[in-house]
């Protein structure tokens, strides 16, 4: 019965896939411009910058300042630059609608590698035809490649004026700092070839591995919903790196990523030494519902590929959503995952995340007046009024810049601008961040992040840097004379790993556990400062063998909670903590329970160390438990640090 089932769903994606050659956009298409840099041929004055063309706004009347508008000219042209070569699917152009419409009439859209002026030696995708009162123009390209997408009119004197340019890609969208995936199988090892498509100096964010799962029924001891997000692609079940539920109908599973994403893709790899075929049509669902465990939230797609071991991706093109269900839908059957990993994009700073920016070395290219030094951007203070003496400004000069010296080599996470709110904040609109170790240019010629596109009065923009790394942040307003004011830049640092000398705030707290083995393992030595992994050392705490057993520490008074690591035992029956879940909250003891999940512990491996990020969660007490099952909980220290000092 499977088999014409399939079918039919085949039949209806390919049916998609034929709206999608007629150029039949969806909805929520990703917007591959959106924020990156742009240039133009020349600038009509004040509020007809390039970047105008990239902000996410289609307003199409031009004295609001939404749109990019050069002088009138011999072929005038405008480029944005996607960050890397990219199959682009379609080109739209929003044109204005206040006056002059029909200046659009020709304009000629190009794709490939050659940048700025240069745009024109590329590839035709198509040309605009329909220029009314504020037509949004849909130009196909087909999967044309190319890292430039350059619109130009060709033959005659006249204004380029563009309200905002979309780049729609083929396929999954890229991957932040990388190229994208094409979707489909891919077999071999999932995270190598994941890898392998990015920059070296950016790995794909993996927001699955290690949250909080569960699923509709567990066949065996070994086949936990945990084993689907433990970073581990074994595809052979009997090595317990799979998840497996009973024979059910419409079974599912599900993960909690901690809050919402936009996710780019799901890769999911089947089982390798049996019954790959029952994860033939099983849906992937992102949303932020659990309600009908999922199921009611939007589909990404469908695997179909189902070969023994095959690790299939499939394309959300940034579906918001907090859970991602993978279900069987409308049959019976076992649903067996080896490895489910998301692929998001969510750089929003979590409370408490460390601002690696405050008080460092700065510099810019001037100083205008006593108020505007360099330093008053990273003094901690976002007051948006220049006159409090709070904010940097240079000169108006050609192509302003400042920069912050992090000290030693970072893996940067966001940068987060403070814009002026008394005056002149459009100033802003299209100044790049860059991060790299080199300060020729004065920094500027290191990669870019991105573009801060919202301009509003006293803005709070969000740069997303995915992880690039290097010492040097700075920020630039490229390709026109203008005043630099900042009324604060923070830094934020990608991970959670405790900094040196981080109090640990768990330390001879008071613990409690669900019972205690042999009376030795009291849950005070958890909390000894001890990390001894052996058990007959003394230093570790120890449950008797029940069910959902727990152990929790009273940290006195409520904290935001950066991270808990939690050390496993060395000598014996290390395996027993895999899957347990670390929880932050107000309620005490055997209730903690029910307080919010940080996250879940993966590795399980011979005295492993394990991180669990909290972002920042609230509590007082700090609980371990080993969920949905008979087990020991054996815990040889536990410490937990406050949201990161700032330095």
């Amino acid at each position: 019965m499977a088999l014409p089932w399939a079918l039919l769903l085949l039949g209806e994606v390919l049916a998609q896939d034929a709206a999608t050659q007629g150029c039949l956009l969806p909805p929520a298409a990703y917007n591959a411009a959106l924020g990156r840099p742009a240039s133009q041929s020349s600038v009509f004055p004040n509020i007809s910058i390039a970047a105008n063309a990239v902000d996410g706004n289609r307003d199409g009347v031009w004295q609001h300042g939404s749109c990019a508008r050069t002088l009138t000219e011999r072929e005038p042209w405008w480029s944005v630059d996607l960050g890397g070569r990219r199959a682009v699917a379609a080109v739209v152009v929003k044109n204005r609608q206040d006056c002059c419409w029909q200046r659009l009439r020709g304009a000629q859209v190009h794709v490939g590698d050659a940048p700025a002026e240069r745009g024109r030696d590329n590839p035709i995708c198509g040309t605009i035809t329909d220029a009314g009162p504020g037509s949004l123009s849909t130009v196909c390209c087909a999967g044309l490649p190319g890292r430039y997408v350059s619109i130009l009119i060709p033959g005659r004197e006249d204004a380029l004026v563009l309200c905002e340019v979309e780049v729609v890609l083929q396929g999954c969208v890229p991957l932040p700092g990388g190229e994208g995936l094409a979707g489909g199988r891919r077999g071999g090892s999932r995270s190598r070839q994941l890898r392998a498509t990015l920059s070296p100096a950016i790995a794909a964010p993996n927001v699955a591995r290690g949250r909080a799962v569960a699923q509709s029924s567990t066949l065996n001891a070994i086949s936990l919903a945990v084993n689907a997000v433990d970073g581990n692609g074994d595809a052979d079940w009997e090595h317990g790196s799979c998840a497996h539920t009973e024979k059910e109908l419409e079974p599912w599973w599900h993960v909690d990523l901690g809050r919402r994403h936009a996710v780019y893709a799901v890769t999911v790899t089947n089982r390798r030494d049996c019954c790959w075929e029952n994860l033939l049509g099983a849906q992937v669902h992102v949303g932020d519902s659990l309600a009908d465990h999922g199921k009611r939230n939007p589909v990404c797609g469908a695997i179909l590929d189902t070969g023994p071991g095959v690790a299939s991706t499939v394309c959300c093109n940034g579906l918001l959503g907090r859970y991602v269900s993978v279900i069987i839908p409308g049959r019976e059957d076992f649903l067996v995952l080896c490895e489910v990993e998301v692929t998001a994009q969510s750089c929003v700073p979590p409370p408490g995340a460390q601002n690696m920016a405050l008080r460092r070395p700065v510099a810019q290219s001037s100083t205008a007046d006593r108020l505007g030094s360099a330093i008053n951007a990273v003094d901690g203070n976002r007051d948006g009024n220049w006159r409090h003496g709070s904010c940097s400004q240079t000169e108006r000069e050609p192509e302003p810049w400042w920069t912050v010296d992090l000290g030693r080599r970072r893996a940067v996470a966001a940068v987060v601008v403070r814009n002026r709110l008394d005056c002149c904040w459009h100033r802003l609109k299209g100044a790049r961040v860059h991060v790299g170790d080199s300060l020729v240019g004065y920094g500027t010629n290191n990669p870019v992040c991105g573009t801060i596109t919202d301009a509003g009065r006293g803005s709070l923009s969000t740069v997303c840097c995915h992880g690039l790394r290097g010492r040097y942040v700075s920020i630039l307003i490229p390709g026109r004379e203008d005043a630099l004011v900042l009324c604060e830049v923070e830094v934020i640092r990608q991970g959670c790993a405790p900094l040196p000398g981080a109090p640990n705030v768990a330390r001879e707290q008071q613990a409690t556990q669900s019972s205690t083995s042999n009376g030795s393992g009291v849950a005070s030595k958890a909390v000894d400062g001890n990390r001894d992994g052996v058990w007959q050392h003394g230093s570790c705490s120890h449950t008797r063998r029940e069910r959902e057993p727990w152990w929790s520490v009273d940290l006195g008074g409520r904290r935001a909670v950066a991270a808990v690591v939690v050390k496993n035992r060395q000598d014996c029956c290390w395996q027993r903590l895999r899957g347990a879940q670390v929880h932050v909250g107000d309620a005490p003891a055997e209730r903690s329970r029910d307080n919010p999940i940080c996250g879940v512990i993966t590795d399980a491996g011979p005295g492993s160390l394990s991180t669990v990020c909290c972002a920042g969660l609230q509590g007082r007490y700090v609980t371990v438990t080993i969920p949905g099952r008979e087990e020991t909980l054996a815990l040889c220290e536990v410490e937990v640090y406050g949201v990161f000092p700032e330095l």
